[in-house]
C-alpha cells in the first residue's frame, strides 16, 4: 500500500506521523526509519516527533533517500542463503567512478570512436601525469554516468547489451559512440551493475511474488521529499505491493495535482511519463503554482505513474490548512495568509487584499550587499521589538550567496554596539575551506604548489591563524615579515628552477638565503656569495629565527608538493605535512580527524589507480571531500539561522527571509558538459537547478507563518547602475500588483544607497524608520548639527585646548627638545607637522606587494640610490653598504657590482641600462659638486639651534638627487641661517639638484651677516610658536610658487599658485596630496584658499628668502 499524505503545512504532516507512531507503536527495540532529504529536516522532524510522542523520540533514524533505497535494492538482490553483505560504497557513484574512468581513458583514447575526446584533451593537456585537465574530464564523465544510472537506466541497459542508443531509443550520434565503449570497459573493470540496472532487476524480483520474511523493512516512511528520480519512484511503487509505504508530501495546493491528472488524460501514459511540462503550463495554471511549482507538478506526474510498476494499492489523504480562515479580527487576514489559502483553496478564496499596516510579505530592493544585510538586520529587529513572543530561533534567513554574504553578515549581525541589541545568529552551510583553518591552509598549499608562487599568494598563505599559532608569530609580526621579504627583493618564484633556471634572484629561496647570510656576514659592498647579498636586519634575533623557521618549512613543503606521485605517496606526504606545519592543530584540532578521514576515503576510492597526480588534482579531490559535510551542522541551534537555500527550504519558521535573489545568481544554472546526453533532451523527472530554485519560493511561501521578506541588490556596488531582481521575483511582484487593488502600493520598499540618508531615520506612512543603527543615527545628527553652522575646515580649527583636554592627543610642547628639527619640520611641511601633533598620519597605509620583477627604476628609486652613494646614508638600518668612490661611480659596472645580489636593480639588460643611467647622473652630479670645492661636514650651533651642514669651500651646499621643490629651498635657507648665526664662513647657500640638462646649482642664496641671520632665525621661531596650536593656512608648494612668481613679476603669483594648488590636465594639484586634502579639503578652490591672509602670510614668511636669491 502506497499512501500519500498531502498538506501545505509541514507541522501538520509531522503531527500526523507522530500520531501514527503513537497509535501503531513499534517494538521497544525496533528501529524506526524516516527518510528525509536534508540534515536540518531530520533535526526539525526529530523535535516535532518528540513533542508529539510525549517528550521523547528515541531509536529513530533519518536516512537519505539515495542511501536507503540502495540498501533495500542490495537486500533484494542478495542470493538466497548468502550472508547479508555490509553496506558499502557504490563503485558507480561519481566520486568513486572517476578513478577507474581515469585508468581506462588512455586505452579508450586509442579507439577511433573517441577521436573527439582525444582531440579535446590534446588541446588542454601536454603532461604524462594526471593533471587538472585530465581530472576535470574524468570527473565530468563520472558525473554523466552517475546521472545516467539514476535518470537513464533504460539507455544504460541497452548499452550494457551492446546497443548504442540514446535516451529515447534512437541511434546514438557518432561523436558520442565512445560512451558505450567506456561503459563496456567499466563493466569488465568493476564487475558490478549501476544502480538503475539493479533497481530494474529488483523490480523484476518483486514482481515474481513474495520475498523472504525479514528481507524488507516492516514499514517505509518518507517525509518532506519534493522530488525523486523516476526509477526511484518506480521502486517505491513496486515495493508498495510488499510493505506499507507512507509518503508525507508538502505541496502548495490540490489544484496543482489536478492539473497533472488532466495532463495525463490528454496524453498517453507513456508519453506523459517521458515528456517534461511544456511552456504552456503557465497558461493552464496562471497562478503562483505554475510560476514556481513545476518541480512539484512533475513529481506528481511520476507518482501517478502508468500502473505498470504499481504492485500495491495507492491512496491519497489531504490535510490542507486554510490560513486566512484562521485569522480573527476586524481587519482582513495578512496578505501572506491570503496567498497560502488561495493556493490551498483556489475555488473558495476571495480576491487578494493588503491591509494598510500589513508587513507579512515585503520586497526590498537594496543598493548593494552591505546595505542589504543592514536592511535585513534592522527589519528583523523591528519585528522582534513589535512581537515579544518572537524569538531569534523563529527566524530563518536563506540566500543562494552564502560565501559572498558571510563576511558582511559577520560584520553587521556581530556589531551589537551599533543597535544596542545582542542578536544571536548562526551562519551555516559553509565548508571547512571557507574558514581560516587547517583545511583552507592545506588547500592553499596544494594550489600554490601547482602554480607560480608570488609575494601576494605567500601573504595570503601566511595569514593563516593556524600557521601563525604553530610558529608562535603574531599577525603584526607576519605583516612585518612581508615588508622584510619585499626589502629582500622577493617578488615571485620558489627557487631558481621556477624562475627558468637562469638565476635565483627574486625568488623565495634567494630571499631566505639573504636573511640567513645577514645573521653571520656584514653588508659589505659587492659581497654577494652566489649572487646573494647579506641583509642585516635590526630585529630581535629570536623573531628573525621564528621567521626563518616558518619560511624554510613552507619552502620545503612547497618543493615537496610540486613533485608528482601516486595516490599512496600523496597520503604519506600529506600526513607528514600536517604534523610539521600544524602540530596538533591547536584551536583547530577538531579539523584534523576530518582531514585524515577525507584522505583515507580518497585512498580507498583510488586504491587501484597507479597514475601519478599533480598537486592541483589532490587539491580538487580534497576540496570536494571536505565540502561533503558542509551542511550537516549548525542548524536548529536556538539562534537566528542564516543558511543556503537547499537545507531548510521546507522547515516552517515564523519569519523567513530570502536574501540575495539577484539576477544572475538566482535561479542557479548548473552547466553540464557538452557530451552529457541529458543536456540534449530533457525528460520528465530530470533534475533542473532553475526549477529547484523556483520551488524554493513556493516552499518559503508555504513555510513562513508571520513574515516573508525578499531582498536583492538593486544597484551595482561599483558603478551605481540599477540592477533588476531575479526573473522569478520580478514575475511574482508583477503578478501580485495585477491581483491587488491600487497595484499593491508599498509592496516594494525602496531604500537610499547612503546609510546616513535622513530618510533612513524617519517613518514613512505606516512603516517605521528603515534603520535601527544608533551609531549611524548619531552620525546623521552630527551632520545635521554641522549643517546649521558654517563648515570649518580642519586647518582653521585650533587644537591646543581641545586636544589637551581630550586626554593627550596633540599635546603641544612649548619648548621642543630639538629646536632646529622642530622648526625645519614645520617650515618644509607645516600641514604634515601639525597633523602629526594631532596624532594623524594621512599617509599611513599598507604598501601593496610587488609580484613582478622591476623592468626599470622609478625616479624616487634612482634618487635614493644616488643619495646613498653621496653620503653613505643607508635607506634603512638594515642596509649599511658604503658607497663606492667618486671616480668609480662613473662606470656602470661599478653600480652593478656594488648592488650585486640585492635585487635593487632590474634583472638582465634592464639592470645594465639603469646602471648606465645612474653612472651618467653621478658624473653630472660629481662635476657640479667638484666645481664648488672640497666637502667638509660640520655641525653648526647657535643657542638652541644645531644643524649638520656641508661646506664646499665657502659654499654651504644642499644636494637633492631629484628635481627640487619648495621643501629643499626652505631647508637650504634654514641651514644657511643657522650656519651664519654660528659664525661659519659661508659666502652663499647653493642647492644642487637635477634640472632639465642634468645636475647643476639651481638656487644660490646670498649669506646674511650673523646679526641678520640671528634676527631672521628668531623671527621664524616666533612665527612657528604663534602657529603651534593652529594649522599654517598656506600649502608649502603653492605658497612657494606664489612668492617666487610675485618676486619676479608682481601680480602673476595668484594665477600660478591657483594652478599649482588645483593642478591641470596630466598633473595632479597639491590639494590632492593626503595632508593637504585632510587639512583644507580636496574640493577647496585655489581662489578660496588665497582669498584671505594666505597671500600676506606667504609674503611675510618668504620675502627674506626670496630677496636673498642671486
Amino acid at each position: 500500500m502506497l499512501t500519500i499524505f498531502r498538506s501545505n503545512r509541514a507541522e501538520l504532516l509531522a503531527q500526523l506521523l507522530a500520531t501514527q507512531l503513537r497509535l501503531h507503536s513499534p517494538g521497544p527495540f525496533e528501529e524506526v526509519q524516516v527518510v528525509v532529504n536534508t540534515w536540518p529536516t531530520s533535526r526539525w522532524l526529530g523535535e516535532q516527533l518528540a513533542i508529539g510522542l510525549g517528550g521523547i523520540a528515541a531509536n529513530i533514524r533519518f536516512p537519505f533517500p539515495g542511501s536507503h533505497l540502495r540498501r533495500i535494492v542490495q537486500l533484494l538482490l542478495e542470493q538466497p542463503g548468502e550472508a547479508a553483505s555490509p553496506p558499502g560504497a557504490d563503485p558507480w557513484r561519481a566520486n568513486h567512478l572517476v578513478w577507474p574512468v581515469l585508468e581506462l581513458l588512455p586505452g579508450l583514447l586509442k579507439e577511433p570512436e573517441a577521436e573527439p575526446l582525444a582531440r579535446w584533451l590534446g588541446e588542454r593537456s601536454q603532461t604524462h601525469c594526471l593533471d587538472l585537465a585530465h581530472w576535470q574530464m574524468g570527473r565530468a564523465i563520472a558525473d554523466a554516468f552517475d546521472d545516467y544510472a539514476l535518470y537513464r537506466p533504460e539507455m544504460l541497459a541497452a548499452w550494457w547489451q551492446g546497443s548504442p542508443v540514446d535516451g529515447v531509443g534512437q541511434p546514438l550520434a557518432k561523436a558520442q559512440r565512445w560512451q558505450p565503449l567506456l561503459l563496456a570497459a567499466l563493466r569488465d573493470r568493476l564487475n558490478a551493475q549501476p544502480f538503475g540496472l539493479n533497481v530494474q532487476e529488483a523490480i523484476a524480483r518483486l514482481r515474481q511474488g513474495p520475498v523472504p520474511a525479514g528481507l524488507l523493512p516492516k514499514h517505509l516512511r518518507l517525509f518532506g521529499l519534493s522530488s525523486l528520480a523516476p526509477i526511484q519512484v518506480q521502486l517505491l511503487q513496486a515495493l508498495s505491493g510488499h510493505l506499507p509505504i507512507d509518503l508525507y508530501l508538502l505541496t502548495p495546493c490540490p489544484d496543482l495535482w489536478q492539473r497533472c491528472s488532466n495532463r495525463r488524460e490528454r496524453l498517453t501514459p507513456l508519453v506523459a511519463l517521458q515528456e517534461p511540462f511544456a511552456p504552456d503550463w503557465l497558461l493552464e495554471a496562471p497562478g503562483l503554482e505554475a510560476r514556481f511549482g513545476r518541480l512539484g507538478a512533475e513529481f506528481q506526474q511520476l507518482l501517478e505513474g502508468t500502473g505498470e510498476s504499481q504492485l500495491g494499492q495507492g491512496r491519497e489523504q489531504d490535510l490542507f490548512f486554510a490560513a486566512a480562515h484562521a485569522h480573527r479580527g476586524p481587519t482582513p487576514a495578512p496578505l501572506l495568509a491570503q496567498l497560502q489559502q488561495q493556493l490551498a483553496q483556489p475555488g473558495e478564496a476571495s480576491a487578494l487584499e493588503r491591509p494598510p499596516t500589513d508587513s507579512s510579505l515585503e520586497f526590498h530592493p537594496c543598493p548593494g550587499r552591505l546595505r542589504q544585510v543592514q536592511i535585513v538586520r534592522d527589519r528583523l529587529l523591528q519585528w522582534l521589538a513589535d512581537d515579544p513572543t518572537l524569538a531569534p530561533r523563529d527566524i530563518l534567513v536563506m540566500t543562494p550567496q552564502v560565501d559572498a554574504f558571510a563576511p558582511l553578515v559577520s560584520c553587521v549581525f556581530g556589531d551589537s554596539d551599533a543597535t544596542g541589541v545582542s542578536l544571536p545568529w548562526r551562519l551555516t552551510d559553509r565548508s571547512q575551506q571557507s574558514e581560516a583553518g587547517i583545511s583552507r591552509t592545506l588547500l592553499q598549499l596544494l594550489q600554490l604548489a601547482s602554480e607560480r608562487l608570488t609575494a601576494s599568494s605567500l601573504e595570503s598563505l601566511l595569514d593563516s591563524p593556524v600557521l601563525r599559532a604553530h610558529f608562535q608569530l603574531s599577525s603584526s609580526e607576519i605583516a612585518r615579515l612581508h615588508g622584510v621579504l619585499q626589502r629582500c627583493g622577493f617578488h615571485w618564484g620558489l627557487d631558481r628552477a621556477e624562475r627558468g633556471g637562469a638565476e635565483a634572484t627574486g625568488s623565495l629561496s634567494w630571499a631566505i638565503d639573504r636573511l640567513l647570510l645577514g645573521l653571520v656576514m656584514p653588508n659589505t659592498p659587492g659581497l654577494a656569495p652566489s649572487e646573494t647579498a647579506p641583509l642585516v636586519l635590526g630585529e630581535d634575533l629570536d623573531l628573525v629565527g621564528r621567521w626563518l623557521h616558518l619560511l624554510t618549512r613552507v619552502r620545503h613543503w612547497l618543493g615537496v608538493l610540486r613533485l608528482d606521485r601516486p595516490c599512496q605517496g600523496w597520503a604519506e606526504v600529506l600526513q607528514g605535512l600536517l604534523g610539521d606545519l600544524f602540530g596538533d592543530g591547536g584551536d583547530h584540532a577538531w579539523e584534523m580527524p576530518e582531514i585524515l578521514a577525507a584522505i583515507d576515503d580518497w585512498q580507498q576510492a583510488a586504491a587501484g589507480c597507479g597514475q601519478s597526480l599533480e598537486a592541483a588534482v589532490v587539491a580538487a579531490v580534497l576540496d570536494e571531500r571536505l565540502a561533503a559535510d558542509s551542511g550537516r551542522f549548525g542548524h536548529r541551534s536556538g539562534a537566528l539561522t542564516i543558511s543556503a537555500l537547499e537545507p531548510m527550504r521546507a522547515i516552517p519558521h515564523r519569519v523567513i527571509v530570502l536574501m540575495g535573489l539577484d539576477a544572475g545568481q538566482f535561479p542557479r544554472q548548473k552547466q553540464r558538459s557538452g557530451f552529457h546526453l541529458m543536456e540534449q533532451r530533457r525528460q520528465l523527472g530530470d533534475p533542473h537547478s532553475g526549477d529547484q530554485d523556483r520551488y524554493v519560493l513556493m516552499e518559503a511561501l508555504l513555510s513562513a507563518r508571520d513574515h516573508l521578506l525578499v531582498t536583492w541588490s538593486s544597484r551595482d556596488e561599483r558603478k551605481g547602475e540599477p540592477l533588476p531582481p531575479a526573473t522569478p521575483v520580478r514575475q511574482w511582484i508583477a503578478w501580485l500588483q495585477s491581483q491587488l487593488p491600487c497595484g499593491g502600493d508599498d509592496l516594494v520598499v525602496e531604500h537610499p544607497a547612503n546609510p546616513l540618508d535622513r530618510s533612513n531615520f524617519l517613518p514613512i506612512g505606516n512603516r517605521p524608520p528603515g534603520s535601527c543603527d544608533r551609531r549611524l543615527l548619531e552620525a546623521r545628527q552630527l551632520l545635521d548639527a554641522a549643517r546649521l553652522r558654517s563648515a570649518v575646515p580642519l586647518a582653521n580649527q585650533p587644537i591646543a585646548a581641545e586636544c589637551q583636554a581630550a586626554g593627550g592627543l596633540g599635546v603641544v610642547s612649548e619648548e621642543p627638545e630639538d629646536a632646529y628639527t622642530d622648526l625645519h619640520s614645520w617650515l618644509v611641511a607645516p600641514q604634515a607637522q601639525w597633523l602629526e601633533q594631532l596624532g594623524l598620519k594621512p599617509r599611513e597605509w599598507a604598501q601593496l606587494l610587488q609580484d613582478l620583477d622591476r623592468t626599470s627604476l622609478d625616479e624616487r628609486q634612482r634618487s635614493q640610490l644616488l643619495r646613498e652613494a653621496i653620503d653613505g646614508s643607508p635607506t634603512s638600518v638594515a642596509e649599511t653598504a658604503q658607497p663606492p668612490g667618486a671616480a668609480s661611480n662613473n662606470d656602470p659596472q661599478t653600480w652593478l657590482q656594488h648592488h650585486r645580489g640585492q635585487g635593487l636593480l632590474p634583472p638582465a639588460a634592464a639592470g645594465s641600462l639603469e646602471a648606465r643611467t645612474l653612472a651618467q647622473r653621478w658624473q653630472s652630479l660629481d662635476t657640479s659638486l667638484r666645481g664648488l670645492g672640497e666637502p667638509q661636514r660640520i655641525v653648526a650651533q647657535w643657542q638652541r639651534w644645531q644643524a649638520p651642514v656641508e661646506l664646499r669651500g665657502t659654499n654651504l651646499v644642499v644636494v637633492h638627487t631629484a628635481k627640487p621643490r619648495s621643501r629643499h629651498c626652505l631647508g637650504l635657507w634654514l641651514q644657511l641661517l643657522v650656519a651664519r648665526s654660528a659664525g661659519l664662513n659661508a659666502s652663499q647657500g647653493v642647492l644642487v639638484a637635477r634640472g632639465e640638462k642634468g645636475f647643476a646649482p639651481l638656487l644660490r642664496l646670498e649669506s646674511p651677516n650673523p646679526d641678520a641671520a640671528q634676527s631672521e632665525l628668531e623671527r621664524l621661531a616666533e612665527i612657528r610658536a604663534h602657529w603651534r596650536s593652529r594649522c599654517w593656512p598656506v600649502p608649502p608648494q603653492s605658497g612657494w610658487v606664489y612668492g617666487e612668481a610675485e618676486s619676479s613679476k608682481p601680480g602673476s603669483g595668484l594665477a600660478k599658485a591657483i594652478a599649482c594648488w588645483e593642478g591641470h590636465l596630466g598633473a595632479p594639484g597639491e590639494r590632492d596630496e593626503p595632508e593637504q586634502s585632510l587639512c583644507f579639503g580636496s574640493s577647496l578652490s585655489g581662489a578660496d584658499l588665497f582669498d584671505g591672509p594666505a597671500q600676506r602670510l606667504t609674503s611675510e614668511l618668504l620675502t627674506p628668502l626670496l630677496e636673498a636669491r642671486r
